[in-house]
């Protein structure tokens, strides 16, 4: 062989990501042409060229990196807590039948709460800073990762689990061995679907119980699209919606690639 190949995958993951700009550009597009024509008003729609200078004076000031950081921070570090401790109790479910039947049918019940629900109990127990809103986001991580992790757990062909009876692995090496390898590609969707929820519930966290956003120094992106709605910044509320769904993304998109990584026969 005279030279290194490029994986398919390679060119095909290109085409996809310029088919996947497409929408958002024709959306960009109508929202200029929109704008040009004058109809929009700009009282409830900036204009993309309003939007752009936004970007361009908060990014300067620190305003709007040090609140996509908070968030970004604050969404990680209550992910990793919900989801570890989701991870342990799926698995701890899916492989334990006494402990499936005591606590299943609280966590489905549990599961159906909506996230934003829990505000009101949290706040009456940790107030409403730092620590209820990370555990906030611990608890929305913390059921998609469990429920995900139970389901791969319990969907294991019993042929598989029969193996480790032949070879009499211990339960901790059947786990290890057999158990958490044939279930990990539902454990990775359950980490994409509870990051995801994590994101959500940051935003929630910061817009509906954030401490404000003065002079620049930001409690994240909740907090900068809660004081540009009330100081009726429409820029930066499109601006902020931008910032969120970019980073959004960009974490999802992260967890995809580190599956295919992890598991690359889980996805094509």
């Amino acid at each position: 062989m005279t030279g290194r190949p490029v994986p398919a995958a390679t060119g095909a993951e290109g085409n996809l990501f310029l088919k996947a700009l497409i929408f958002p550009a024709l959306l960009v597009a109508l929202w200029a042409g929109l704008d040009g024509l004058g109809w929009t008003n700009d009282r409830l729609f900036a204009s993309p060229a309003d939007v752009i200078v936004t970007l361009a004076e908060d990014t300067a000031s620190g305003a709007l990196p040090g609140a996509a950081l908070a968030s970004l921070a604050r969404a990680l570090g209550g992910w990793a807590i919900g989801a570890t401790a989701g991870l342990i109790f799926g698995v701890a479910l899916g492989t334990l039948g006494l402990l499936r039947a005591v606590f299943d049918p609280t966590v489905v019940g549990l599961r159906q709460i909506a996230l934003f629900a829990w505000i009101p109990l949290l706040s009456a127990w940790l107030g409403n800073g730092e620590s209820m809103k990370i555990t906030l986001i611990a608890l929305g991580a913390f059921f998609p990762m469990a429920l995900a992790a139970q389901a791969a757990c319990q969907t294991i062909p019993q042929g598989w689990r029969e193996v480790g009876l032949v070879l009499d692995l211990t339960r901790a090496e059947q786990l290890r061995t057999i158990v958490l390898p044939a279930a990990l590609p539902g454990i990775l969707a359950g980490v994409e679907l509870s990051l995801n929820v994590a994101w959500l519930g940051t935003f929630g966290a910061e817009y509906l119980i954030g401490t404000g956003y003065i002079n620049g120094a930001g409690d994240g992106i909740g907090a900068y699209l809660s004081a540009a709605r009330e100081y009726l910044r429409m820029d930066r509320v499109l601006l902020g919606v931008l910032v969120l769904g970019l980073i959004g993304v960009s974490l999802d998109r992260l967890i995809v690639h580190l599956s295919r990584k992890v598991a690359p026969w889980q996805r094509p």
